[in-house]
Protein backbone atom coordinates (compact mmCIF):
# COMPACT_ATOMS: atom_id res chain seq x y z
CA UNK A 1 0.00 0.00 0.00
CA UNK A 2 1.56 3.26 -0.73
CA UNK A 3 2.47 5.59 1.96
CA UNK A 4 0.46 8.56 2.54
CA UNK A 5 1.30 12.16 2.57
CA UNK A 6 1.33 13.94 6.17
CA UNK A 7 -2.03 16.02 4.56
CA UNK A 8 -3.68 13.03 3.78
CA UNK A 9 -2.54 11.48 7.13
CA UNK A 10 -4.51 14.01 8.74
CA UNK A 11 -7.53 13.19 6.45
CA UNK A 12 -7.39 9.53 8.35
CA UNK A 13 -8.39 10.15 11.69
CA UNK A 14 -11.44 9.44 13.13
CA UNK A 15 -12.07 5.75 13.23
CA UNK A 16 -8.03 5.22 12.33
CA UNK A 17 -7.30 6.08 15.83
CA UNK A 18 -6.88 3.79 19.11
CA UNK A 19 -6.97 5.81 22.37
CA UNK A 20 -3.58 5.46 23.63
CA UNK A 21 -4.69 4.38 27.12
CA UNK A 22 -4.64 1.09 25.34
CA UNK A 23 -1.13 0.72 23.76
CA UNK A 24 -0.04 2.40 27.58
CA UNK A 25 -1.90 -0.82 29.56
CA UNK A 26 -0.36 -3.54 26.67
CA UNK A 27 2.85 -1.94 27.51
CA UNK A 28 2.73 -1.89 31.06
CA UNK A 29 1.26 -5.95 30.99
CA UNK A 30 4.41 -6.71 28.72
CA UNK A 31 6.84 -5.26 31.67
CA UNK A 32 4.90 -7.16 34.34
CA UNK A 33 5.49 -10.26 32.18
CA UNK A 34 9.07 -9.30 32.77
CA UNK A 35 9.77 -7.76 29.16
CA UNK A 36 11.04 -4.30 28.59
CA UNK A 37 8.64 -2.83 26.70
CA UNK A 38 10.95 0.16 25.65
CA UNK A 39 11.48 -1.81 22.48
CA UNK A 40 7.44 -1.52 21.60
CA UNK A 41 8.25 2.47 20.72
CA UNK A 42 11.47 1.60 18.50
CA UNK A 43 10.74 3.73 15.53
CA UNK A 44 7.46 5.51 16.79
CA UNK A 45 6.08 8.96 16.95
CA UNK A 46 5.45 8.79 20.51
CA UNK A 47 6.90 7.76 23.87
CA UNK A 48 5.04 5.70 27.03
CA UNK A 49 5.54 9.19 28.59
CA UNK A 50 3.02 10.58 25.74
CA UNK A 51 0.57 7.95 26.55
CA UNK A 52 -0.15 8.95 29.88
CA UNK A 53 -2.36 12.18 28.44
CA UNK A 54 -6.08 10.83 29.15
CA UNK A 55 -6.35 12.15 25.40
CA UNK A 56 -3.80 10.94 23.64
CA UNK A 57 -4.51 9.33 20.20
CA UNK A 58 -2.44 6.68 18.36
CA UNK A 59 -2.95 5.37 14.50
CA UNK A 60 -4.36 2.36 14.17
CA UNK A 61 -1.20 1.14 12.08
CA UNK A 62 1.09 2.31 15.45
CA UNK A 63 -1.05 0.21 17.46
CA UNK A 64 -0.96 -2.78 15.20
CA UNK A 65 2.77 -2.33 15.01
CA UNK A 66 2.74 -2.41 18.51
CA UNK A 67 0.65 -5.14 19.06
CA UNK A 68 2.67 -7.42 16.78
CA UNK A 69 6.17 -6.55 18.80
CA UNK A 70 4.00 -7.40 22.32
CA UNK A 71 3.13 -10.73 20.78
CA UNK A 72 6.28 -11.63 20.07
CA UNK A 73 8.04 -11.02 23.16
CA UNK A 74 4.75 -12.31 25.11
CA UNK A 75 2.43 -14.02 23.38
CA UNK A 76 3.10 -17.24 24.76
CA UNK A 77 2.76 -16.11 28.17
CA UNK A 78 -0.86 -15.84 27.79
CA UNK A 79 -0.79 -12.14 27.13
CA UNK A 80 -4.75 -12.06 25.08
CA UNK A 81 -6.08 -13.16 28.81
CA UNK A 82 -3.89 -11.01 31.00
CA UNK A 83 -4.61 -8.06 28.81
CA UNK A 84 -7.96 -8.55 29.17
CA UNK A 85 -7.68 -8.57 32.91
CA UNK A 86 -5.91 -5.42 33.02
CA UNK A 87 -8.24 -3.67 30.57
CA UNK A 88 -10.86 -2.95 33.87
CA UNK A 89 -14.20 -1.20 32.75
CA UNK A 90 -12.94 1.91 33.82
CA UNK A 91 -10.19 2.25 31.00
CA UNK A 92 -13.04 1.97 28.46
CA UNK A 93 -14.03 5.59 29.83
CA UNK A 94 -17.67 6.92 28.46
CA UNK A 95 -18.14 3.83 26.17
CA UNK A 96 -17.37 1.50 29.70
CA UNK A 97 -19.88 3.68 31.57
CA UNK A 98 -22.67 3.36 29.21
CA UNK A 99 -22.37 -0.58 29.79
CA UNK A 100 -21.79 -0.19 33.00
CA UNK A 101 -25.41 1.70 33.48
CA UNK A 102 -27.24 -0.34 30.91
CA UNK A 103 -30.83 -1.60 32.12
CA UNK A 104 -29.84 -5.07 30.57
CA UNK A 105 -27.10 -7.41 29.48
CA UNK A 106 -28.55 -7.44 25.89
CA UNK A 107 -28.16 -3.70 25.97
CA UNK A 108 -24.82 -3.52 27.41
CA UNK A 109 -23.37 -5.73 24.41
CA UNK A 110 -25.53 -3.07 21.81
CA UNK A 111 -23.51 -0.21 23.24
CA UNK A 112 -20.30 -1.77 22.92
CA UNK A 113 -21.43 -3.33 19.56
CA UNK A 114 -22.05 0.40 18.38
CA UNK A 115 -19.04 2.06 19.88
CA UNK A 116 -16.36 -0.32 19.48
CA UNK A 117 -15.14 1.02 16.80
CA UNK A 118 -14.20 4.15 18.45
CA UNK A 119 -11.79 1.71 20.69
CA UNK A 120 -10.83 -0.69 18.68
CA UNK A 121 -10.88 0.01 14.94
CA UNK A 122 -9.38 -3.49 14.11
CA UNK A 123 -12.13 -5.15 15.05
CA UNK A 124 -16.39 -4.81 15.06
CA UNK A 125 -19.03 -6.68 16.83
CA UNK A 126 -21.81 -7.82 15.21
CA UNK A 127 -25.59 -9.50 16.57
CA UNK A 128 -27.62 -12.32 14.86
CA UNK A 129 -30.70 -14.38 16.47
CA UNK A 130 -30.02 -18.33 16.01
CA UNK A 131 -33.94 -19.46 17.69
CA UNK A 132 -33.21 -19.73 21.44
CA UNK A 133 -29.66 -18.52 20.83
CA UNK A 134 -28.37 -14.92 20.48
CA UNK A 135 -25.09 -15.14 18.56
CA UNK A 136 -22.40 -12.05 18.71
CA UNK A 137 -19.85 -12.39 15.82
CA UNK A 138 -16.54 -10.70 16.16
CA UNK A 139 -14.92 -9.68 12.85
CA UNK A 140 -11.54 -8.20 11.91
CA UNK A 141 -11.64 -5.00 10.17
CA UNK A 142 -8.04 -4.49 9.22
CA UNK A 143 -5.43 -7.07 6.73
CA UNK A 144 -4.01 -8.23 10.79
CA UNK A 145 -3.33 -11.90 10.04
CA UNK A 146 -0.81 -12.40 12.75
CA UNK A 147 -2.30 -10.55 15.41
CA UNK A 148 -5.63 -12.26 14.36
CA UNK A 149 -6.33 -14.43 17.27
CA UNK A 150 -4.58 -12.52 19.78
CA UNK A 151 -7.14 -9.98 19.14
CA UNK A 152 -10.18 -12.21 19.19
CA UNK A 153 -8.83 -14.33 22.06
CA UNK A 154 -8.52 -10.77 24.05
CA UNK A 155 -11.96 -8.91 23.10
CA UNK A 156 -13.96 -12.18 23.82
CA UNK A 157 -11.82 -12.41 27.23
CA UNK A 158 -12.59 -8.97 27.93
CA UNK A 159 -15.81 -9.09 26.97
CA UNK A 160 -16.65 -12.41 29.18
CA UNK A 161 -14.89 -10.79 32.42
CA UNK A 162 -16.94 -7.42 32.37
CA UNK A 163 -20.02 -9.63 32.27
CA UNK A 164 -18.98 -11.58 35.15
CA UNK A 165 -18.44 -8.70 36.88
CA UNK A 166 -21.92 -6.51 35.75
CA UNK A 167 -24.49 -8.57 35.32
CA UNK A 168 -27.04 -9.15 38.15
CA UNK A 169 -27.06 -12.52 40.13
CA UNK A 170 -30.91 -11.85 41.44
CA UNK A 171 -31.94 -11.05 37.90
CA UNK A 172 -30.19 -14.35 36.25
CA UNK A 173 -31.66 -16.51 39.02
CA UNK A 174 -35.07 -15.17 37.74
CA UNK A 175 -34.58 -15.62 34.36
CA UNK A 176 -33.27 -19.54 35.38
CA UNK A 177 -29.75 -18.96 35.26
CA UNK A 178 -28.20 -19.99 38.61
CA UNK A 179 -24.90 -17.58 38.49
CA UNK A 180 -23.96 -18.57 42.46
CA UNK A 181 -21.33 -20.55 41.96
CA UNK A 182 -19.78 -17.64 40.21
CA UNK A 183 -19.73 -19.22 36.44
CA UNK A 184 -21.41 -18.51 33.05
CA UNK A 185 -20.88 -21.71 31.12
CA UNK A 186 -24.01 -21.74 29.75
CA UNK A 187 -22.27 -18.82 27.54
CA UNK A 188 -19.90 -20.46 24.94
CA UNK A 189 -17.31 -18.21 23.13
CA UNK A 190 -15.81 -20.04 20.19
CA UNK A 191 -12.49 -19.15 19.02
CA UNK A 192 -10.90 -19.98 15.06
CA UNK A 193 -7.39 -20.89 15.79
CA UNK A 194 -5.96 -24.21 17.91
CA UNK A 195 -5.92 -24.41 21.62
CA UNK A 196 -2.62 -22.71 22.95
CA UNK A 197 -0.47 -24.55 25.29
CA UNK A 198 -1.11 -21.21 27.89
CA UNK A 199 -4.79 -21.58 27.68
CA UNK A 200 -5.15 -24.57 30.56
CA UNK A 201 -2.95 -21.95 33.23
CA UNK A 202 -5.99 -19.60 32.84
CA UNK A 203 -8.94 -21.50 31.88
CA UNK A 204 -10.43 -21.56 35.57
CA UNK A 205 -10.26 -17.50 35.42
CA UNK A 206 -12.45 -17.70 32.08
CA UNK A 207 -16.33 -17.51 33.83
CA UNK A 208 -17.33 -19.19 30.12
CA UNK A 209 -16.92 -22.39 28.01
CA UNK A 210 -14.17 -21.30 25.88
CA UNK A 211 -14.15 -23.54 22.34
CA UNK A 212 -11.35 -23.84 20.13
CA UNK A 213 -10.67 -24.98 16.74
CA UNK A 214 -14.37 -23.89 15.51
CA UNK A 215 -15.77 -22.18 12.33
CA UNK A 216 -15.73 -18.42 12.99
CA UNK A 217 -15.20 -16.03 15.76
CA UNK A 218 -18.29 -15.70 18.01
CA UNK A 219 -20.21 -15.65 22.01
CA UNK A 220 -22.60 -17.40 21.80
CA UNK A 221 -25.86 -16.39 24.62
CA UNK A 222 -28.99 -18.15 26.05
CA UNK A 223 -30.91 -15.35 24.29
CA UNK A 224 -33.51 -14.82 27.59
CA UNK A 225 -30.07 -14.05 29.46
CA UNK A 226 -29.54 -10.44 27.47
CA UNK A 227 -32.49 -9.50 30.16
CA UNK A 228 -30.66 -9.97 32.99
CA UNK A 229 -29.98 -6.78 34.63
CA UNK A 230 -26.88 -4.95 35.21
CA UNK A 231 -26.21 -4.60 38.62
CA UNK A 232 -25.12 -0.95 38.30
CA UNK A 233 -28.52 -0.06 36.06
CA UNK A 234 -29.43 3.63 35.61
CA UNK A 235 -31.16 4.56 32.94
CA UNK A 236 -30.17 8.23 32.98
CA UNK A 237 -26.23 7.67 33.61
CA UNK A 238 -26.68 5.67 30.98
CA UNK A 239 -28.73 7.66 28.44
CA UNK A 240 -25.54 10.72 29.39
CA UNK A 241 -22.98 8.23 28.37
CA UNK A 242 -24.55 6.90 25.00
CA UNK A 243 -25.18 10.02 24.13
CA UNK A 244 -21.17 10.95 24.58
CA UNK A 245 -20.18 7.92 22.87
CA UNK A 246 -22.86 8.81 19.80
CA UNK A 247 -20.59 12.42 19.89
CA UNK A 248 -17.75 11.09 19.57
CA UNK A 249 -18.74 8.68 16.70
CA UNK A 250 -20.28 11.40 15.00
CA UNK A 251 -17.21 13.58 15.62
CA UNK A 252 -14.61 10.92 14.48
CA UNK A 253 -17.06 9.96 11.23
CA UNK A 254 -16.60 13.89 10.18
CA UNK A 255 -12.89 13.66 11.29
CA UNK A 256 -12.46 11.24 8.37
CA UNK A 257 -12.68 13.93 5.87
CA UNK A 258 -13.21 13.04 2.06
CA UNK A 259 -15.98 10.63 2.49
CA UNK A 260 -14.84 8.54 -0.59
CA UNK A 261 -10.83 9.02 0.48
CA UNK A 262 -11.76 7.31 4.08
CA UNK A 263 -13.93 4.54 2.70
CA UNK A 264 -10.86 3.88 0.11
CA UNK A 265 -8.61 3.81 3.46
CA UNK A 266 -10.87 1.53 5.12
CA UNK A 267 -11.49 -0.83 2.52
CA UNK A 268 -7.16 -0.78 1.64
CA UNK A 269 -6.70 -2.61 5.54
CA UNK A 270 -9.93 -4.68 5.82
CA UNK A 271 -9.18 -8.64 4.94
CA UNK A 272 -11.47 -9.75 1.65
CA UNK A 273 -14.53 -10.19 0.75
CA UNK A 274 -15.06 -6.60 1.09
CA UNK A 275 -18.04 -5.59 2.42
CA UNK A 276 -21.31 -4.32 0.96
CA UNK A 277 -22.25 -0.86 0.84
CA UNK A 278 -24.81 -2.28 3.51
CA UNK A 279 -22.49 -2.89 6.03
CA UNK A 280 -20.10 0.13 4.52
CA UNK A 281 -23.03 2.27 5.38
CA UNK A 282 -23.45 0.71 8.71
CA UNK A 283 -19.44 0.97 9.39
CA UNK A 284 -20.34 4.50 8.90
CA UNK A 285 -23.66 4.67 10.85
CA UNK A 286 -25.68 6.22 8.07
CA UNK A 287 -28.60 4.36 6.06
CA UNK A 288 -27.25 2.66 2.51
CA UNK A 289 -29.41 5.65 0.81
CA UNK A 290 -26.92 8.37 2.87
CA UNK A 291 -23.79 6.76 1.99
CA UNK A 292 -25.10 6.56 -1.81
CA UNK A 293 -25.91 10.14 -2.27
CA UNK A 294 -22.94 11.12 -0.50
CA UNK A 295 -20.49 9.38 -2.78
CA UNK A 296 -22.31 10.72 -5.63
CA UNK A 297 -21.54 13.86 -4.33
CA UNK A 298 -18.26 13.36 -4.98
CA UNK A 299 -19.40 11.66 -8.64
CA UNK A 300 -18.43 8.39 -7.54
CA UNK A 301 -20.13 5.29 -6.88
CA UNK A 302 -19.52 2.55 -3.82
CA UNK A 303 -18.91 -0.26 -6.75
CA UNK A 304 -16.93 1.92 -7.98
CA UNK A 305 -14.76 2.58 -4.71
CA UNK A 306 -14.65 -1.31 -4.76
CA UNK A 307 -13.33 -1.92 -8.00
CA UNK A 308 -10.51 0.61 -7.62
CA UNK A 309 -9.39 -1.16 -4.22
CA UNK A 310 -9.25 -4.43 -5.58
CA UNK A 311 -7.78 -3.51 -8.83
CA UNK A 312 -4.89 -1.96 -6.92
CA UNK A 313 -4.76 -5.06 -4.46
CA UNK A 314 -4.53 -7.51 -7.42
CA UNK A 315 -2.26 -5.40 -8.87
CA UNK A 316 0.40 -5.93 -5.93
CA UNK A 317 -0.62 -9.33 -5.41
CA UNK A 318 0.82 -10.29 -8.80
CA UNK A 319 3.51 -8.09 -8.67
CA UNK A 320 5.11 -8.48 -5.02
CA UNK A 321 3.88 -12.59 -4.46
CA UNK A 322 4.21 -15.54 -5.80
CA UNK A 323 0.90 -16.65 -5.32
CA UNK A 324 -1.07 -18.26 -8.79
CA UNK A 325 -3.87 -15.65 -10.42
CA UNK A 326 -6.65 -18.40 -9.38
CA UNK A 327 -5.11 -17.88 -5.18
CA UNK A 328 -5.11 -14.09 -5.68
CA UNK A 329 -8.88 -14.33 -7.56
CA UNK A 330 -10.56 -16.36 -4.22
CA UNK A 331 -8.41 -13.76 -1.88
CA UNK A 332 -9.91 -10.86 -3.26
CA UNK A 333 -13.45 -12.40 -3.15
CA UNK A 334 -13.74 -13.55 -6.54
CA UNK A 335 -15.67 -17.38 -6.02
CA UNK A 336 -15.44 -17.76 -9.88
CA UNK A 337 -11.88 -17.57 -12.03
CA UNK A 338 -13.66 -15.98 -15.44
CA UNK A 339 -15.07 -13.42 -13.34
CA UNK A 340 -11.74 -12.36 -11.94
CA UNK A 341 -9.80 -12.49 -15.29
CA UNK A 342 -12.79 -10.18 -17.14
CA UNK A 343 -12.81 -7.71 -14.32
CA UNK A 344 -8.52 -7.57 -14.62
CA UNK A 345 -8.53 -7.00 -18.32
CA UNK A 346 -11.03 -4.30 -18.00
CA UNK A 347 -9.14 -2.36 -15.06
CA UNK A 348 -5.45 -2.68 -17.37
CA UNK A 349 -5.99 -4.06 -21.06
CA UNK A 350 -4.03 -7.08 -20.17
CA UNK A 351 -5.04 -10.11 -18.77
CA UNK A 352 -3.20 -11.09 -15.19
CA UNK A 353 -0.75 -13.18 -16.81
CA UNK A 354 0.48 -11.23 -19.74
CA UNK A 355 0.76 -8.25 -17.14
CA UNK A 356 2.79 -10.77 -14.52
CA UNK A 357 5.06 -11.22 -17.32
CA UNK A 358 5.47 -8.32 -18.54
CA UNK A 359 6.28 -6.23 -15.41
CA UNK A 360 5.04 -3.92 -13.07
CA UNK A 361 3.15 -1.24 -14.30
CA UNK A 362 3.25 2.91 -12.07
CA UNK A 363 2.31 1.65 -8.58
CA UNK A 364 -1.45 2.25 -7.23
CA UNK A 365 -2.06 5.09 -5.29
CA UNK A 366 -4.32 5.58 -2.25
CA UNK A 367 -7.08 8.30 -2.24
CA UNK A 368 -9.24 10.17 -4.70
Amino acid sequence: MAATSPEKERQMLGLFLVPGVYMRVLAETVGKLGHNERQLFEGLNFTAEDLKANDSRVFVTDAILMAERALNLAGHQGLSFLLARELRLTVHGTLGFAALTSSTLGDALESVRRYLQLRAPFISMGFSDAGDKAIVTLKAEFEVPHLYHFLAETVAAMLMMLTDQLIDRDSAAELGYDLSAGNLEMIEVHLTGPEPEYFQKFADQIPVTVMYGQQSEMIVFPKPLLQARMRLADAEASKMARDQCEFELQKALKDQGDITFAIRNMLHVMPGPLPSLEAMAERFCVSSRTLKRRLAEKDTTYREVVESVLKDRAIQLLRYTNKSVSEIAYELGYADLSNFSRAFRKWTGKSASEFREDGPDPAPEMGP
